[in-house]
């Protein structure tokens, strides 16, 4: 479905299509192909949002951060050989290998918090080793989300500028429904989920999740936060349509950290969502020790970028184990759905995140 004439133009400008971009040509620049490196570059720092999304904006310091999603003393610090670590994360500069090296300082910053918030907010497990307790547990969720909420931000930030040079974008197919496309409609999904998780913030009220809290023996060299919202449970049942802008979306959100002589695995979502993960839920009920370290390695590069890893760590693993890795953060599960085969989230990959 194409956008209406009085529908919001997506270049994001407030006005109706009819009155901004509809008839506009092309900026020429962005029909070379060679410009493609720079202009990411620039579309990318044009698109950051800057914002601090805590509820309470009465307290916000002027400045707006960059933000840890994983923790930097606390996490990043012990993971890193020489201040480095590896991460999937996307860079400006376009670099199309699997692995990037970040400096821990840059690795999983956002902007989504001033530095008063920052500081206080995340304070119960940023001071505390991890209790399990539901206030971390949420802190933790949360944090997750945050990040997920904040990149949707931006992505749909970058459509607005894309749109705003090269308008003919709107006849390719699929890319629109209801005048939005999936990105924006998502947005408004992540909307509803941080109503709920204000209130739960302002009144200090954390049991609103349902969570899997898994602990595993030993310091593992990576951390990772990430969000999805699948629309297939593990049996290849559908418990939600993704396509339908009428209904939302809900999302399943995971944190995994080293700490001490562990490394924890939180898996969450919002309490009130129950009914639609309920057979996710109860199969994770029910798996083995095993499987829960191979749902862990197999879900987090279909899900996140946001994978910090030692490089010292990845470095030694065989090439074929780091291949594997690759093929599921760039998109097998995906394909093999499409072709209607099941990827089996619980079968155990040729590489072990646990054991780096």
């Amino acid at each position: 479905m194409k956008i209406g004439r009085n529908d919001p133009c997506p270049c994001g400008s407030g006005k109706k299509y009819k009155k901004c971009c509809l008839g506009k040509e092309d900026n020429p620049e962005y029909l070379d192909p060679q410009n493609i490196p720079r202009l990411y570059k620039e579309m990318r720092k044009k698109a950051q949002f800057k914002e601090c999304i805590y509820p309470d904006k009465s307290c916000c310091s002027e400045k707006i951060i960059k933000a840890h999603s994983i923790q930097n003393n606390k996490i990043l610090a012990r993971i890193s050989d020489n201040g480095k670590v590896y991460m999937p994360a996307a860079k400006p500069e376009l670099h199309f290998q699997l692995q990037k090296e970040y400096g821990r300082k840059e690795a999983s910053v956002f902007t989504g918090f001033c530095g008063f918030h920052d500081k206080t907010v995340f304070q119960p497990i940023e001071d505390n080793d991890f209790n399990g307790s539901k206030e971390q547990i949420f802190l933790y969720i949360y944090r997750a989300f945050a990040l997920e909420f904040h990149r949707k931000q931006e992505v749909v930030n970058m459509e607005q500028i894309m749109f705003s040079n090269k308008p003919s974008i709107v006849n390719i197919p699929g890319l629109m429904k209801d005048g939005k496309t999936g990105f924006a409609m998502s947005v408004n999904d992540y909307l509803e989920e941080k109503a709920i998780f204000d209130n739960a913030l302002l009144n200090s009220q954390y049991d609103v999740l349902t969570s899997f809290v898994w602990t595993f023996d030993g310091f593992s060299n990576f951390a990772a936060t990430g969000g999805e919202a699948p629309s297939l449970d593990f049996e290849s049942n559908k418990i939600q349509d993704l396509l339908n802008p009428n209904i939302p979306v809900r999302h399943i959100y995971i944190s995994v950290f080293p700490e001490n002589n562990k490394t924890y695995a939180i898996i969450a979502w919002l309490k009130q969502f129950d009914n639609v993960f309920s057979s996710i839920g109860k199969k994770l009920n029910e798996i083995s020790e095993s499987e829960k370290r191979n749902y862990i390695n197999n879900t987090l590069p279909m899900i996140t970028e946001n994978i910090a890893i030692k490089p010292s760590s990845w470095d030694a693993l065989p090439e074929h184990s780091k291949e594997e890795f690759s093929m599921i953060f760039f998109g097998l599960p995906d394909f093999m759905e499409m072709e209607g085969k099941k990827f089996d989230r619980f079968q155990k990959p040729t590489y072990d995140l646990f054991s780096l």
